[in-house]
């Protein structure tokens, strides 16, 4: 018999603030203009754009721009960053909308037990490839550097 997935709550946690910590200077860069356009790679283009901000919250839609590429083929999410607990999430990837943390196998839109921890896990690593190609720069302040990972600066 297979065991129950139980959610590790401060695994989730711990990504959601890499990646808030990792957004931040593209947040940075949003705020100057409506939309970023980011190169991964050689193919590999992305459209950020800010799509609404208040006072604790920011949402910010990240899409693959290859244009010859079927829809579900291009990389697509929405992230929210609450600014008051610095944290990232996705609240949608690839058109899924409310993410559950966990979901019973089998089920019916063939989703896996760890939807949502993988979800952010591939926004961590896109955040990861950003910066080792050079494309995200930290213009943070002194102050906000030193609560930032060493792999951050």
């Amino acid at each position: 018999m297979q065991q129950r997935y139980v959610v590790d709550v401060a695994e989730l946690h711990r990504l959601t603030e890499l990646n808030y910590a990792g957004l931040l200077p593209l947040l940075s860069q949003l705020e100057s203009e409506a939309e970023v356009t980011l190169y991964a790679g050689e193919n590999l283009a992305f459209n950020l754009r800010n799509v609404s901000e208040s006072r604790y919250t920011s949402d910010i839609e990240i899409e693959q721009l290859k244009p010859n590429w079927a829809d579900y083929l291009q990389a697509k999410m929405t992230v929210r960053l609450y600014h008051d607990v610095r944290m990232a999430e996705i609240i949608a990837s690839q058109g899924v909308t409310r993410l559950a943390a966990r979901y019973q196998q089998p089920n019916r839109e063939m989703r896996h037990r760890d939807e949502k921890h993988q979800v952010n896990q591939f926004l961590a690593d896109w955040l990861t490839l950003c910066r080792k190609q050079g494309h995200i720069q930290p213009k943070l302040s002194e102050a906000v550097q030193k609560f930032m990972p060493y792999y951050f600066k």
